[in-house]
């Protein structure tokens, strides 16, 4: 039952789909404009949220072990939308980057881009298509571990850091979306997750918004430090590289089986 569940939601998803999760071929040359999603929220049976043993669960796939606990979360049920399952968009854990000259397409220099500067190493670009393909890269500059994001739902760029509570977390997408009127505007933004913990974030307001990591701010990387600007720009700098297309996860079959980091909140 459950299975049949999660793949009707897909196909509501696929067939009513507002952003292409593909890589477009096709120069990006600029942000599409989204209208004010504000809407009045759900009220019926959020048919992706169940209850058992006294606890409340978000579906996150075919199978039982990739739900979210949510017993505890702050996010208000109606206002949560689809349900694709984690890393329908593939989030990348170990990003591999490649020279200008081995790029496999054209980028031309009015393309918008989102723009890491290393100061004492290379500045890292990813490409506006990569980043719709991905929405999530766990990456590091000058060591330090970073998440690079980009929600085209809501038209949202970020960097964050990624240690937490003693540990570096690895960011992914959860497959669903969630608004709130007073925030963006209404548009939906994305809900991600950590493989450490399981919890899930919410981007949008800077907030872990359930599990272990409930009310941890999201910290900014150095808003001095990144920037989205256009090609063009960045290539006036001849000490830069470019997020290599063609990437997948490091999937292995179980979601935190490479995380051996504790999480310790408390301290």
């Amino acid at each position: 039952m459950k299975n049949i569940l999660f793949i009707s939601i897909l196909l509501l998803f696929f067939s009513c789909q507002k952003e292409n999760i593909g890589i477009d071929s096709s120069p990006v040359n600029e942000v599409e404009e989204h209208p004010h999603l504000c809407e009045v929220p759900e009220t019926g049976d959020r048919n992706f949220i169940y209850d058992e043993n006294g606890e409340r669960w978000l579906i996150g796939g075919e199978n039982d072990d990739q739900d979210f606990n949510i017993t505890n979360w702050t996010l208000e049920e109606g206002y949560l939308k689809y349900g694709l399952g984690r890393e329908t968009f593939k989030a990348l854990t170990e990003p591999q980057f490649i020279s200008a000259e081995e790029y496999p397409r054209t980028i031309h220099s009015d393309e918008l881009v989102l723009a890491v500067y290393g100061g004492l190493s290379e500045t890292k670009v990813y490409t506006i298509d990569m980043m719709k393909a991905h929405e999530a890269i766990n990456d590091e500059i000058n060591g330090e571990p970073i998440v690079v994001m980009y929600c085209p739902l809501a038209d949202f760029f970020a960097v964050y850091y990624r240690e937490y509570c003693g540990a570096t977390l690895t960011f992914g997408v959860s497959g669903y979306t969630y608004y709130q009127c007073d925030t963006q505007e209404g548009k939906d933004g994305f809900v991600l997750w950590d493989r450490n913990t399981e919890s899930l974030w919410w981007p949008l307001i800077h907030k872990g918004v359930s599990g272990e990591m409930l009310n941890q701010t999201m910290t900014p990387y150095h808003s001095a430090k990144w920037e989205v600007t256009t090609y063009g720009q960045v290539a006036q700098s001849s000490d830069f590289v470019l997020l290599k297309p063609g990437q997948n996860i490091d999937f292995d079959g179980e979601w935190t089986s490479s995380l051996s980091q504790s999480v310790n909140c408390t301290e």
